[in-house]
């Protein structure tokens, strides 16, 4: 039986190849708190800044897990960029073990 406090592993792929980042109700109350008091209309605007054209109905339904399974890297990073966090802090990744790849080259 694997201990409870076992640390995830994870690989590291670039964004470019992954195809969305599944959504939990952790990651939609990260986010919440991250906003703090910056308005959903004021976000949905900022990101549109970063070329991510996101509605305040959609980011609120983020925040509220309704419906929201996955979310594309592009709206991931534009979240970070805007609030100033990195993937892991807005992905709940605190306790993950990052490998590498152990690929050379591709042929």
């Amino acid at each position: 039986m694997a201990s409870q406090e076992q640390i995830e592993e994870v690989v590291m792929l670039p964004l470019t190849e992954v195809g969305s980042i599944r959504w939990t109700k952790e990651r939609g109350q990260k986010m919440r708190s991250l906003r703090g008091d910056m308005p959903l209309v004021t976000l949905s605007k900022k990101l549109a800044e970063y070329d991510v054209d996101m509605s305040r109905q959609y980011l609120n339904r983020m925040e509220t897990f309704t419906e929201v399974k996955s979310a594309s890297p592009e709206l991931v990073t534009g979240l970070c960029k805007v609030f100033g966090c990195t993937l892991a802090e807005l992905l709940c990744l605190t306790e993950t073990k990052i490998v590498q790849l152990g690929v050379d080259k591709c042929n």
